[in-house]
């Protein structure tokens, strides 16, 4: 038996099925916050759903909805992601790339909606078997284009570079699912989603109208997919449904007519049959299981699975005992959790066609207790409830002795475990004996080294105050050091005050220097501006002997004019020829001519003599302001240079006082000196006793090295029962 164990133990250690029972595992709490909040929406107590009713209860309801929504309506695409992560994982992938490549070559190949939209259905348990296959197919598909990687430097992050290496196989995968699926669809109508749920349904189509045969198959199936990890139920919700959906409508009909829940005319096969009188607890009859174990259980890990899961599995939620054992993949209990369902089947179908025990008639929620649901299911019959337990009592009988070999080897191993945590203690307690042993030894040694630290504390006593006597003479060069700090800064502070002197020196400086450059300037402007003077006055002079020239012309013209008046009027009395009077007329109008030229000229001249005149005046004006700001800069320039000769002076007394600090910082530092030559004797004199403490030292370091000895010697034998404790804690 042991020898079979031990072979199926190394049959169920395929990645496949640890990857698969895995993600199951993982999605267990989403899996049981699903169905409690559907549980708490179509439990079938009429109070609970006259509260559900109620706006408050609605809201409760809107959010069960919601959470189922987010769960088991999605279970697929769940197991898709999980399952491509641990695949992944096991290939030495990158677990997250081979989850995403899974669910988007899930989703690639569902069937869709009229509006193009992804069928709900195809994304809960109905596609839960469709999308285990395709997640493995697309992680293996992964797995083998790999090696297509794009290298990035090492100095790209780590994000970067993970994305690089995952695009090609990533890319590749998906497209060759969603490939095939194409050509698929386009060859036959149907994709590999339906091909998958079309195969599921022709497989077990023996069921179909509830015929015993059929009915045992599907339930051997379910039990199948259950025990290597797959929701059993929900894989094979769908073809229940086709199966025999329509059994318990039928039976509710008829019963509504006549009352009869034992009428022959009733099917007895139905899915209600099923969750009332097969699936008690869960899967496997799983309520049979906690019973036993609560029956003849001693081992404290089973018994404490048990007081979990019990309370859940009479609400026929078995997830915490199927995993929690565990059932899945445990070849221990595969026989029980196959024959007890098929058992208590055959047994309730039996119970019905000879009429002992009323049929189905009534659907009663899958969530329902034992016990209660058989007679509610029932239409109010006991024959029900009996049924159910007599169910029970078969199952417990089937599970009993697997449950106690299965006990067995737990106690074995909790003693195992027992023995080793005593021997464990053993050993602690033999090194911690050996330790105080040790101890003792160590004792006497402590004692001989502490005569010796005693001894090394009164040289050190000795050092301490040879070393305060040294901190007295520091402290001494510390305040010479505070003198010098402060004669420095006396120092600093006139350089300071120099050298912001000879900073004003040198700006009143160049003040003075631009001062003197913009007055030799303007003396330059006025001397051009009175040679100008001079040129404009020659001229003027020069028009005013013109001038002087015309007005003799004018002086000649008047008596010419005089004269020639004094003939025209003699002319006039003697009454001589018309002629000589219109020749003198004739001249006296060139002379006319003449004057009125002359006196033009003479305006001209004027205006020039004028204008001339008014430059020259401006001139002189300017002239004079100029030679007025030289004056009053030459002023302030020679003030300038009054106050430098000031600072000059200023300078030379704080050069005074800066030689007279020198001195006193010489006089300083000859007395530091004379403190360093005797610190430098105070050293000397130390250096010597610490030469001879070294070799005090020295002589005692030979005892010390013999106590190392003794201390390695007992750490050795701590070690080794150290090492013999882990040994028998990792057995």
């Amino acid at each position: 038996m042991e020898n079979i164990l031990q072979t199926a133990d190394a049959l169920f250690q395929n990645r496949y099925i640890i990857s698969i029972k895995k993600a199951f595992t993982i999605t267990l709490p989403v899996i049981i916050l699903g169905s409690i909040a559907s549980l708490v929406n179509n439990i079938p107590i009429n109070i609970v759903q006259a509260g559900l009713a109620t706006p408050a209860g609605q809201v409760i309801r809107a959010v069960n909805s919601a959470l189922w929504l987010g769960s088991t309506a999605v279970m697929a695409i769940l197991i898709a992601w999980t399952l491509g992560y641990y695949l992944g994982n096991a290939y030495k992938l990158n677990g997250t790339l081979s989850a995403l490549t899974s669910v988007s070559a899930y989703l690639g190949i569902c069937v869709t909606t009229p509006d193009g939209g992804i069928s709900l259905s195809r994304l809960g348990s109905s596609g839960l078997f469709g999308a285990i296959l395709i997640a493995i197919l697309a992680t293996e598909l992964y797995h083998v284009f790999s090696f297509l990687k794009i290298n990035t430097s090492e100095d790209t992050a780590e994000e970067v570079q993970q994305m690089f290496a995952a695009l090609f196989p990533v890319m590749l995968s998906v497209f060759c699912i969603a490939l095939t699926n194409g050509m698929i669809l386009l060859a036959s109508g149907k994709g590999i989603d339906e091909w998958i749920y079309t195969a599921l349904s022709f497989l077990f189509s023996t069921a179909d109208g509830g015929g015993l045969a059929g009915t045992l198959f599907l339930v051997f199936g379910i039990h199948i997919f259950w025990f290597f990890g797959i929701h059993g139920g929900n894989v094979m919700d769908s073809i229940m449904a086709s199966a025999f959906g329509e059994n318990l409508i039928h039976n509710t009909g008829l019963y509504a007519l006549n009352h009869n829940a034992f009428d022959r005319q009733l099917a007895i096969i139905s899915k209600g049959f099923l969750d009332t009188f097969v699936f008690m607890g869960g899967a496997g009859t799983s309520l049979c299981i906690i019973i036993a174990v609560f029956m003849i259980a001693k081992s404290r890990y089973m018994r404490s699975i048990a007081k979990m899961g019990g309370i859940f599995a009479l609400f026929n939620m078995n997830e915490i005992v199927l995993f929690g054992f565990p059932v899945i993949l445990n070849p221990l209990l595969l026989i029980p959790f196959l024959l007890t369902p098929l058992t208590v089947t055959l047994i309730s179908w039996s119970a019905m066609s000879l009429g002992l025990v009323a049929r189905v008639v009534t659907e009663v929620h899958w969530a329902m207790p034992p016990l209660i649901s058989g007679y509610l299911a029932t239409g109010g019959h006991l024959s029900g409830s009996i049924l159910q337990l007599i169910n029970i009592t078969a199952g417990i009988l089937i599970y009993l002795p697997f449950i106690r070999l299965m006990d067995k080897r737990a106690v074995q191993k909790e003693s195992l475990k027992d023995n080793n945590t005593a021997l464990l203690k053993h050993t602690l307690n033999t090194v911690a004996e050996k330790v105080h042993n040790s101890t003792g030894e160590i004792n006497g040694e402590i004692t001989d080294s502490s005569i010796i630290l005693e001894s090394i504390v009164r040289d050190l006593n000795v050092l301490s105050a040879q070393m305060q006597q040294q901190m007295q003479l520091l402290h001494t060069c510390d305040e010479y050091m505070r003198t010098i700090d402060t004669s420095i800064g006396s120092t600093d502070t006139s350089i300071k005050i120099v050298l912001q002197n000879m900073e004003k020196t040198n700006t009143l400086s160049m003040t003075g220097a631009q001062n003197m450059q913009q007055t030799m300037q303007e003396m330059e402007e006025t001397f051009s501006s009175t040679q100008k003077t001079n040129e404009q006055a020659s001229r003027l002079h020069l028009r005013c002997e013109q001038i002087e020239g015309i007005l003799k012309r004018i002086e000649d013209i008047s008596m010419q004019t005089a004269l020639s008046l004094n003939a025209s009027i003699e002319a006039a009395h003697a009454g001589v020829h018309g002629k000589e009077f219109s020749v003198v007329a004739a001249n006296i109008k060139d002379l006319s001519e003449a004057t009125a030229k002359a006196v033009s000229d003479i305006q001209g001249l004027l205006q020039g003599m004028k204008a001339d005149t008014s430059d020259m005046i401006e001139r002189s004006e300017v002239s004079l302001r100029q030679a007025e700001t030289g004056r009053q800069q030459m002023i302030g320039t020679n003030q300038l240079f009054g106050e430098i000769v000031q600072n000059i002076n200023n300078i030379q007394a704080q050069c005074h006082t800066v030689l007279k600090h020198s001195n006193e910082v010489i006089g300083e530092l000859q007395q530091i000196n004379e403190q360093i030559r005797a610190t430098s004797h105070f050293f000397v004199e130390m250096v010597s006793h610490m030469s001879k403490v070294a070799e005090q030292v020295h002589d005692r370091s030979d005892e010390s090295k013999e106590m190392m000895q003794k201390l390695r010697k007992l750490n050795v034998e701590t070690s080794i029962l150290t090492v013999s404790a882990l040994e028998n804690l990792e057995k």
